[in-house]
């Protein structure tokens, strides 16, 4: 299912780009990732790494865009920074890398387009479908994740634009932290509990800033109005 996804949403990319002349963005990514799961169940930003990205942005039109993320971080954790003696005693931590393709849409709140003087910021929401790799998460060649997020965009030159963003990803595997659902502790500290809930699936997020850049576009906007 997930395959044949994909393939519609990239042939649909192929034809939108062929058949028009719309504008066509390249970027840089670069902020923090930070993992939820069994090793950190709730807190916000909490062991964060660095995270960057590569984008390619393709504008259909002021509202929606479609855009081609490829992402890398370190996600680590750790159960001695936790609060609660359960994972003190199991002093579990782990550092999973992973490479992330993703294919997004965007939507803006407010018409957008960077070379008219008046559409030139917009909040927007975006999600999409993607797969990451990580050498230590075998469950898949590629592992699937749901994106989703918020944005902010503004254009400061009629090429140039820059976006501050907040996204998490929905993963299907509970192995990012490396804990095996089917181990259990038999010590008296313990009392066999179950390191990990295979019920629940690991999370990661990404946050931080853009900068994009536009070539290409055709301006077919009225002079007097630039819009």
């Amino acid at each position: 299912m997930l395959k044949k996804l994909l393939l519609l949403l990239l042939f649909i990319f192929y034809n939108s780009t062929i058949f028009s002349q719309k504008a066509n963005e390249i970027g840089i990514f670069g902020g923090v990732s930070y993992y939820t799961g069994d090793v950190n169940q709730d807190k916000l930003f909490k062991s964060v790494s660095p995270a960057f990205s590569f984008l390619y942005k393709y504008e259909i039109n002021k509202r929606y865009n479609i855009r081609l993320n490829l992402s890398f971080s370190n996600l680590t954790g750790s159960d001695s920074n936790a609060d609660n003696l359960y994972q003190q005693t199991r002093n579990h931590s782990f550092s999973t890398a992973i490479t992330e393709f993703a294919f997004l849409f965007e939507f803006n709140f407010f018409p957008y387009k960077s070379e008219s003087q008046f559409d030139y910021f917009s909040p927007y929401v975006v999600s999409g479908i993607g797969v990451f790799i990580s050498p230590t998460v075998t469950d898949l060649p590629a592992n699937p994740v749901i994106p989703i997020g918020i944005g902010f965009k503004y254009a400061f030159t009629k090429k140039l634009s820059l976006s501050v963003e907040w996204m998490y990803r929905k993963t299907f595997t509970d192995k990012i932290d490396q804990l095996l659902p089917n181990e259990y502790e038999g010590t008296a500290n313990f009392q066999s509990k179950q390191t990990s809930y295979n019920g629940s699936k690991d999370w990661y997020s990404f946050a931080g800033i853009s900068l994009t850049y536009k070539f290409a576009f055709v301006n077919n906007s009225c002079p007097a109005y630039g819009h």
